[in-house]
């Protein structure tokens, strides 16, 4: 059985490429705004993606509620977000 470990080397980030065909557009989402764009699943409310993020990360907790918001905005400005109606 092999019993290597690994870690992750120091300062590196995990980016996410989002493409969208429809207008064939790539985006470049760092780690916060991909997980915000993979809980918008057309069933969660705006505030229970906050609750969600903060119970992940509740040191950041009044951060989170500031910038959610922002991101959807931006996500949608982008094209890679709608509002459900």
């Amino acid at each position: 059985m092999n019993e290597n470990v690994y870690a992750q080397v120091e300062g590196c980030l995990l980016d996410t490429l989002l493409y969208n065909p429809d207008n064939s557009t790539t985006l470049h989402l760092n780690n916060s705004s991909a997980i915000i764009w993979k809980l918008c699943d057309g069933e969660r409310t705006v505030a229970k993606i906050i609750e969600m993020i903060q119970e992940a990360f509740p040191e950041q907790s009044d951060q989170i509620s500031d910038d959610v918001p922002d991101v959807l905005q931006d996500l949608c400005d982008k094209g890679v977000l709608t509002l459900v109606e």
